[in-house]
């Protein structure tokens, strides 16, 4: 899921949002006759979608974003929300251009979709965004040769979000809410994350984040290969997951982070957003409640469908960072694993294997693997590093009872290999 954060205080502002609509027969603020709610309601097609984004300024005031999903009465902007994420006169210009040239009666249709394809383009890169770092990027940035669907940078969250950064705002909640006439499963007030569909490679880039749940408690996010969990010793280690999480939440502590993925293993990644949530699950984790999945592909083909691996471990005093099997000093380190598959990936016949690890000693899943004669593919420190490709090892599944409404979460992410 996208990244959203529906808080109680989010949920009061939705609410008291609504009533405003329908007691002043207005959606713009101040109310006015150009903006009027009823039309909202005439059919599902005029429905709009509506974010609000609860924010703290750099003077530690608080303030209220509003923003809506593409145009309203064929306005680009409405009094009270935020700006789109690029100059109206800009668009208007070029929707003036393009107009003339798709609608040229003297070309025929081949030409006509050429020119289409052309402006299409041409109206992503008018879109502008600002990411927690301050830096901008484009549409292009995100995927090469474009094709965005339709609307790409014009939704409700996005506008809110995009003012937020550019404003270096804190964010303190965050959601989208629908109000139109009953459609799809929606009806007037439905709470909905962004979309999936055009939302959700501007927000990773924005964020430099992906969200896979999120709630006033905790984040879970899908770390990429290559990022630290945590920050390391020295300034060119300072980048990570936890310290982009305090850029966007400010107010989680200092070190939110409850368990750790080694650098060049992906996947699923819990990280607390008070002090309560940050004992209670690290409490879990030492008690071994948490229950982890990895999904991995090891190098060559595996007899046995399933098994145990049961190999004590400790650290390589003289070949830091390095861990060794050792039967007489090492802990005690198991790990269950099963065959998924047999494939070949980049040339090399691998197994995919789902691991169970049931201790959480560094680098166990690595070290196990490389001790049954069988390296995850493209392994720097314990098998043969392949150029260009990272580590095949992600984490997949992870179980755990909530720190605070104590429900029994089960969160999954596919492998990006």
């Amino acid at each position: 899921m996208p990244f959203c954060l529906f808080t109680e205080e989010v949920k009061e502002i939705i609410n008291s949002t609504i009533s405003y609509f329908e007691s002043t027969n207005s959606y713009s603020f101040p109310p006015s006759d150009e903006f009027k709610t009823e039309n909202l309601l005439k059919d599902e097609r005029k429905g709009l979608m509506f974010s609000i984004l609860v924010a703290k300024t750099k003077e530690n005031e608080k303030v209220i974003l509003r923003g809506f999903s593409g145009l309203a009465e064929g306005r680009h902007k409405v009094p009270g929300y935020v700006n789109p994420t690029y100059s109206v006169n800009e668009f208007l210009e070029l929707e003036k251009e393009s107009d003339k040239a798709v609608k040229d009666p003297t070309i025929d249709s081949t030409e006509r979709r050429k020119r289409s394809k052309y402006y299409a383009k041409k109206f992503e890169e008018l879109h502008v965004f600002r990411d927690i770092d301050n830096n901008e990027f484009r549409l292009s940035d995100l995927k090469e040769g474009g094709g965005f669907c339709q609307g790409t940078g014009d939704c409700a969250g996005i506008k809110v979000l995009n003012s937020a950064m550019r404003k270096g705002y804190q964010i303190l909640g965050f959601g989208e809410f629908y109000f139109g006439a009953d459609k799809s499963g929606m009806t007037k007030g439905t709470l909905v994350p962004p979309c999936k569909e055009r939302c959700e490679l501007i927000i990773k880039r924005m964020l430099k984040l992906d969200f896979i749940y999120l709630d006033e408690d905790i984040a879970i996010i899908n770390k990429p290969s290559g990022l630290l969990s945590a920050p390391g010793k020295g300034p060119d280690k300072l980048d990570s997951a936890s310290e982009r999480l305090k850029k966007i939440f400010p107010f989680a502590p200092v070190s939110p982070f409850v368990h750790r993925l080694d650098m060049d293993t992906s996947g699923l990644l819990i990280l607390a957003l008070n002090k309560e949530a940050h004992r209670t699950l690290s409490m879990a984790f030492e008690r071994r409640e948490v229950k982890k999945e990895y999904e991995a592909l090891l190098v060559g083909k595996i007899d046995n469908p399933s098994g145990l691996i049961d190999a004590p471990m400790r650290l390589d005093v003289d070949n830091r960072p390095y861990q060794i099997i050792d039967y007489k000093d090492g802990k005690k380190a198991l790990t269950e694993y099963e065959v998924l598959d047999i494939e070949w990936k980049n040339g090399v016949l691998c197994s995919r294997v789902r691991f169970k690890p049931l201790t959480g000693r560094t680098h166990q899943l690595r070290v196990h693997s490389a001790f049954i004669g069988h390296p995850i593919l493209s392994d720097r420190l314990y098998g043969e590093y392949i150029e260009n490709m990272r580590l095949a090892l992600h984490a997949s599944n992870i179980a755990f009872t909530h720190p605070r409404t104590k429900e029994e979460l089960v969160i999954e992410s596919k492998p990006p290999f």
